[in-house]
């Protein structure tokens, strides 16, 4: 019985031992890869180059294929192919990315009172084109646009996975939620290949699992305090970079779905939520929201505005 109890003892001290040459063992990777208009940025904890390089690629490839299913600026994304069946009253089959992010979305437009609302395609793509042209929209072009807009117009059929369009000219623009979705389903492919501790940037957006080796989080500096997080998102918002000048003021890139117009009230916001997905979306609402309503949502998703 004793010597049973002393090779259990030294098994059990065999296998601590080697975790800890396993934990140290691992060594920090960084890689970068430009999609989505911006640059992805992936550092990760591996054994070797080999098993980083695999990771990464394969985190890269499944960043690919979203762009082609999520991208309002290409036209054959699936996402556009959908939209030029708009108002044909037919229900499209979709892919599994389409159909969970397009729900997610429905739901974050319930939640924030539809100030964030991927039915704004019409809106972005009008200040796209008064960017370039350096004028603001007409009086009519805002009406034109916002009679497109509306996530009620979004009908699902969840028995055959299809999504119908209902209004004749919608467009859809995953810009509020699309990056943190795919660095979500990027961190789900690191962890296929092995990789439990790693972070993902993207243009505002942050996506971590568990912490480094040794470490009690991953440090985000978020309004100059160090945070030390692991295994959630990271989402910011705001105008500092991102803005049309017209006629001396100043107008923000993210557009009030229920206005039509660039926020002029410059300003900034970060979520740090459960994911990217919720991230992006709550940072995107809570921009556009009321301050205390902002707040009571924030307080509602159990998420944190620091």
């Amino acid at each position: 019985m004793l010597i049973h109890f002393l090779n259990k003892r030294n098994s059990l001290l065999g296998l601590f031992l080697f975790f800890c040459h396993y934990t140290h063992a691992q060594k920090r990777f960084e890689f970068t890869y430009p999609q989505m208009g911006t640059m992805f940025r992936i550092m990760l904890y591996a054994l070797d180059s080999a098993q980083a390089m695999t990771a990464s690629q394969q985190a890269f490839r499944r960043l690919d294929t979203l762009n082609l299913i999520l991208s309002d600026y290409r036209e054959d994304s699936e996402i556009n192919r959908l939209c030029r069946t708009s108002g044909t009253g037919e229900y499209i089959s979709v892919s599994n990315d389409l159909w969970r992010i397009t729900q997610e979305s429905i739901r974050a437009a319930h939640k924030s009172d539809n100030s964030f609302d991927i039915t704004i395609g019409p809106m972005t793509q009008l200040w796209r084109r008064m960017k370039r042209q350096k004028q603001l929209p007409t009086d009519s072009q805002i009406v034109q646009a916002r009679a497109k807009v509306g996530i009620d117009n979004i009908s699902l059929n969840s028995r055959n996975q299809s999504i119908m369009l209902k209004k004749q000219g919608m467009r859809i623009d995953f810009g509020g939620i699309g990056k943190g979705y795919a660095e979500d389903e990027m961190m789900k492919t690191l962890l296929e290949n092995g990789i439990t501790s790693a972070m993902i940037e993207a243009g505002g957006n942050i996506v971590v699992s568990d912490a480094p080796p040794k470490e009690k989080g991953w440090k985000i500096i978020i309004n100059n305090k160090d945070y030390w997080l692991k295994n959630c998102g990271v989402s910011t918002s705001g105008d500092m970079y991102q803005f049309v000048e017209i006629d001396g003021k100043k107008y923000s890139h993210i557009v009030d779905p229920k206005t039509g117009i660039g926020v002029t009230e410059l300003r900034q916001i970060t979520i740090i939520a459960k994911d990217g997905a919720s991230a992006d979306w709550l940072s995107t609402a809570v921009y556009l929201m009321d301050k205390e309503k902002g707040r009571q949502l924030v307080k509602k998703m159990k998420a944190k505005a620091p």
